[in-house]
């Protein structure tokens, strides 16, 4: 409001010459170009930030489309494998038990017992050796794609951090370049 009042004083004083007059529109035509180069400027980086989105969201959209599967067979593995293991863990936890009560009683049996113990402990832990490595790669790989997801989205994301700090930059040296900046 003030401003507007200042610009009625100043239009009405008596003195004022054609040369001021001209300035004076000169300046205000300046300034109508200034706002409409960053409406322009606006409109251009909400264009690219609209891209942006659009192709973030198909990249993620993407990336949801191949790990979901990936993510459903390891849990589902995992779910399977769990009670399994747990199993054989208490089967061969059974079988050593027995094999310490057999041993007193008969010695070939025993000894038969013992190697029957042994095999079922092997294969206890070529199973439980065998799940961790899949559950291990499992993680590993959801670990590699979650760094390049996020490699993927902040690299764009600077750009545009960057993008703006120079629109805001000319801004303020156009204002401060300006007659009116310097209030």
């Amino acid at each position: 409001m003030n401003v507007a009042s200042g610009a009625a004083m100043f239009l009405w004083q008596d003195d004022l010459s054609r040369h001021d007059t001209h300035l004076m529109m000169i300046f205000v035509g300046l300034i109508a170009l200034a706002l409409l180069l960053q409406g322009v400027g606006f409109v251009v980086a909400a264009i690219f930030g609209a891209k942006l989105l659009h192709r973030v969201n198909g990249i993620a959209k993407e990336v949801h489309e191949r790990t979901a599967p990936m993510i459903d067979k390891t849990s589902a593995l995992i779910s399977e494998l769990g009670p399994r293991v747990q199993s054989i863990s208490m089967n061969a936890e059974h079988i050593t038990s027995s094999v310490r009560a057999k041993i007193d009683e008969v010695g070939d049996t025993v000894s038969q017992l013992n190697r029957t113990a042994l095999d079922a402990n092997s294969r206890a832990r070529a199973h439980m050796a065998r799940a961790d490595g899949i559950v291990t790669d499992a993680l590993q790989a959801t670990e590699e794609i979650s760094h390049t997801i996020t490699d993927s989205i902040q690299a764009p994301v600077r750009q545009i951090a960057g993008v703006l700090a120079g629109v805001k930059a000319m801004i303020d040296k156009l204002i401060e370049k300006s007659p009116f900046g310097n209030d």
